[in-house]
């Protein structure tokens, strides 16, 4: 008996261990399909070498100006060519967060499929499906999943610490009229049922700016305004589905495309 015992125990603990070590394999196999599907991103939208390298935090940091230069000319047509969904491209300065942003019929299909429409657990960076597409809504927001690689949304979590955000306060869209920078005014867990993640807010647009920083964990000195346009990156917290960790930032100048080497801008 207890030889048939020990046997079962063996059985079930291998068939543990078979499976913990399968999911680890493909979350693997995962990782590396997903690297390969922003080294295409990266190429596709014309950024160089130095670019990607800099897009993984590898470089010294460009002036707003020339960051703002050089994402105006990723060629979002050609992106667009592979994936009709593509509705700009996203950055946030000297970290890995330098991906195309979709923009799907919902917000199921992108969470589990790349930008090249491959299926694939780390998903895309996207957009709500209602929000217009020329990010004229008071309030935008924009998903993406936090890796445990650090991938897409999973650098988010260091917006906790005020001295992360100061080495990276901005947000960059660029967009077919333009790139627009957001500087970032609040990072925070929100509930999934707050305001937070409400978009018709006409009336309430003050209430929502103070919510915003009311709950925020850093205190940037910026106060937005409900004339201003709001940015909501929102990813998981890791600790179940009813809260979001997001980092919130306004629109605070848009660099007009030119064909020119020195860009027009308009400041907000």
């Amino acid at each position: 008996m207890k030889n048939k015992l020990r046997f079962i125990m063996i059985f079930i603990l291998s068939c543990i261990f078979i499976v913990s070590v399968s999911m680890i394999v493909r979350q693997q196999i995962q990782y590396r399909e997903n690297d390969a599907d922003h080294a295409v991103a990266i190429q596709t939208a014309g950024l160089t070498q130095q670019r990607q390298t800099n897009a993984l935090g590898l470089v010294q940091p460009e002036t707003k100006e020339e960051i703002a230069a050089i994402l105006a000319k990723i060629n979002l047509s050609a992106l667009r060519e592979i994936n009709e969904d593509v509705v700009g491209w996203i950055e946030i300065p000297n970290t890995i967060v330098s991906y195309p942003l979709l923009q799907g019929k919902n917000n199921q299909y992108y969470l589990n499929h790349t930008w090249q429409k491959e299926s694939n657990s780390a998903g895309s960076i996207f957009l709500e499906c209602t929000n217009n597409s020329d990010f004229s809504d008071f309030h935008t927001i924009i998903y993406g999943h936090r890796m445990n690689n650090e991938a897409m949304f999973g650098t988010l979590k260091y917006y906790k610490d005020l001295t992360y955000w100061q080495e990276h306060p901005s947000i960059y869209i660029s967009t077919d009229s333009g790139v627009r920078r957001y500087d970032i005014f609040a990072a925070y867990k929100a509930s999934t049922k707050s305001i937070v993640y409400q978009l018709n807010l006409v009336g309430q647009e003050k209430d929502f700016i103070q919510f915003c920083l009311d709950h925020s964990v850093i205190d940037t000195q910026f106060f937005p305004t409900s004339e201003d346009q709001i940015l909501t990156l929102s990813t998981c917290t890791g600790n179940g589905h009813a809260a979001r960790w997001v980092v919130q930032a306004y629109l605070a100048q848009v660099y007009a495309q030119s064909e020119s080497p020195e860009m027009a801008d308009e400041t907000i």
